[in-house]
């Protein structure tokens, strides 16, 4: 049931992030300029989207470390697949780290134009560790 929460609440999240960049007006296509407006990265959407990103890690190496000590775990995701089997230290750390990553590349998008692709890589970020809870609860 709390999964089945989680899930519901990390969906809310996103699409109210997607449905508003902020400026109240919501475009298919963003072209950018040659000169970037300068506006704030930290919108509600944008913190919206990484908070989502930093729970589904979460849940994400709190489920992948719960099994890991069965004899029969596998970890599917090839990144994270030789920090795993390190310890949940390392396996922390490197979260970490990929979290760090992700929201440095959509802050960098965001910088230079690309407002859609700075949310594409933290959807992408959700959605990967979503599908990592998903199959670590069987």
């Amino acid at each position: 049931m709390r999964f089945a929460v989680v899930v519901l609440l990390v969906l809310l999240i996103c699409g109210a992030a997607e449905a508003s960049d902020g400026s109240g007006t919501v475009s298919i296509y963003e072209i950018p300029s040659s000169h970037p407006s300068h506006s704030r990265y930290w919108t509600a959407s944008n913190t919206a989207l990484v908070v989502a990103d930093a729970l589904a890690k979460s849940g994400d190496m709190f489920f992948t470390m719960r099994n890991a000590g069965r004899p029969d775990f596998q970890e599917y995701d090839p990144v994270a697949r030789p920090f795993v089997t390190h310890g949940p230290v390392i396996a922390g750390a490197s979260q970490g780290l990929m979290f760090a990553g992700e929201v440095f590349a959509s802050y960098e998008f965001h910088k230079h134009g690309h407002r859609r692709m700075a949310k594409i890589v933290l959807l992408f970020g959700i959605g990967g560790n979503s599908a990592g809870i998903a199959t670590s609860r069987r």
